[in-house]
């Protein structure tokens, strides 16, 4: 229990990163395959749940991403990998208003 207590600041402390970054496409280090990319250039098959946190804050969360969250770990993590994908439709439905809100 304490460590998904602990997730909670985590994935706030991710949006904030996100938000800091600008928002923009390079804020979120997945590829269009999954593939995360760090700053450095090197391309790892998977990146971190707070990676993953970071890109949804902005609702860029790349749906093959989305789709594996959760699968390995125990209950913290799939309740950790929810969090991350309702954060990322929620963030996405807000693009969408405010894309709509600019057409």
């Amino acid at each position: 229990m304490k460590l998904f207590a602990l997730s909670i600041p985590i994935v706030a402390v991710a949006a904030a990163v996100a938000v800091a970054a600008g928002g923009d496409s390079s804020s979120c280090g997945y590829n269009e395959d999954g593939h995360f990319v760090s700053p450095d250039g090197q391309v790892s098959a998977f990146g971190t749940m707070t990676a993953a946190a970071a890109c949804a804050a902005d609702g860029k969360l790349p749906n093959v991403v989305a789709a594996r969250l959760g699968v390995l770990g125990g209950e913290q993590t799939r309740k950790w990998s929810e969090e991350i994908k309702q954060t990322d439709a929620e963030a996405k439905k807000q693009l969408e208003k405010e894309d709509a809100g600019q057409a």
